[in-house]
């Protein structure tokens, strides 16, 4: 992470924000739109998802699944000749999830 993520997190808890209270589904089957945002950093995160689930179980799989497809979208870059190089370790994968929060509409 560049220095000035840091600064800006620092900057913020010490404004008294904290991150918003994830997105669970009311009731179930439950039908909707979803996607992870990270709180700090707008720009982390996905398109909205189309998810339908029957139980609470389904719903932390599918979150399951979109985390995986998070970490794969932002924690590997392409390369040119078609490489692909881990932009994120585990240490840096595990601080970064920390900040995410499902949001539903």
């Amino acid at each position: 992470m560049w220095p000035a993520m840091g600064f800006f997190r620092r900057a913020l808890r010490k404004a008294g924000f904290v991150p918003p209270e994830s997105f669970a589904p009311p009731s179930f089957p439950f039908q909707g739109e979803v996607r992870l945002r990270h709180w700090e950093y707008d720009r982390l995160s996905t398109g909205w998802w189309q998810v339908t689930v029957n139980s609470p179980e389904e719903w932390e799989a599918k979150v399951g699944e979109i985390l995986t497809g998070f970490r794969r979208h932002f924690g590997i870059f392409m390369m040119k000749d078609g490489r692909a190089v881990p932009r994120w370790n585990d240490r840096t994968w595990a601080v970064v999830q920390r900040g995410l929060v499902v949001e539903g509409r």
